[in-house]
């Protein structure tokens, strides 16, 4: 039986097992240097923190998680390719084995941080052009699920539904909240529009809010090019870096309320 054909069978077991009917929450990337931490913070459900590839320290990192603590949101590791010059938003042609060890130093200094705090981690979200690459290479997205699987079992994945990171960590026994964007368009169901795309990063509230209302209700996402795809979501995310961030988090907060509270 071949990985896909296993991936079906676990795919109708979890739609058994599970709910339709679900909590979404806002999570947003966070200790990056961005001056809106704080005020963020409050909005979210779980944050996504830099781990020293992309962007943050130990000072940073101790900062988010305090923040995190403070207003009772779960923490997760963001990782990424060990590359501040680009803001891990360009791929790199690493091997696996010296990529994956900057992975568990990354992640593994977020939880030495946590520990500090009496915290655990709650998550792994890959950042930038490693969590893009990751949706549509199996070979990355098994690798990455079995560093995962192996290393940090019973952590969950924030991944987009129906994406080859979503499947393997399905196929490995990884918790998966499928993830959403609030403030990107999208090529595909799983696909974000490239960043150097006219269009593909959205600023306007009203169209932000109408593409969550979509997710969350109708479970459709509709593309740059006017297509529409089946998506699932448990988790929105907004971009920390995006100049309307607050703003967004502002206007989605009683969206993800309100579906809390219908359930």
């Amino acid at each position: 039986m071949d990985s896909f054909s296993k991936f079906s069978i676990i795919l109708q077991i979890h739609r058994i097992l599970v709910p339709m009917s679900v909590d979404v929450e806002l999570n947003c990337d966070l200790g990056e240097g961005m001056p809106n931490d704080e005020a963020i913070m409050p909005y979210l459900g779980s944050c996504n923190i830099a781990a020293g590839g992309h962007a943050g320290n130990v000072h940073s990192i101790s900062q988010t998680i305090k923040l995190a603590k403070k207003h009772q949101v779960k923490i997760g590791a963001h990782p990424s390719y060990p590359d501040r010059a680009n803001f891990g938003r360009i791929p790199m042609d690493l091997p696996f084995p010296q990529l994956q060890k900057s992975l568990i130093h990354q992640i593994d200094l977020i939880n030495t941080v946590a520990a500090k705090e009496n915290l655990e981690l709650n998550h792994i979200k890959f950042h930038g052009a490693l969590y893009l690459m990751s949706l549509s290479s199996q070979k990355l997205a098994q690798q990455l699920a079995q560093l995962i699987a192996t290393r940090y079992k019973g952590l969950a994945l924030y991944a987009p539904y129906g994406s080859f990171m979503a499947k393997e960590a399905l196929l490995h026994d990884i918790p998966v909240k499928y993830e959403g964007f609030a403030d990107r368009a999208y090529l595909d169901g799983s696909t974000l529009a490239s960043r150097k795309e006219a269009g593909s990063l959205l600023t306007n509230l009203d169209t932000i809010k109408s593409q969550v209302l979509s997710m969350i209700k109708s479970g459709i996402i509709s593309t740059i090019d006017q297509k529409e795809y089946t998506i699932k979501v448990n988790t929105i995310c907004i971009h920390g870096d995006h100049p309307k961030a607050l703003e967004i988090a502002q206007t989605l907060a009683p969206i993800i309320q309100t579906r809390k509270n219908d359930r």
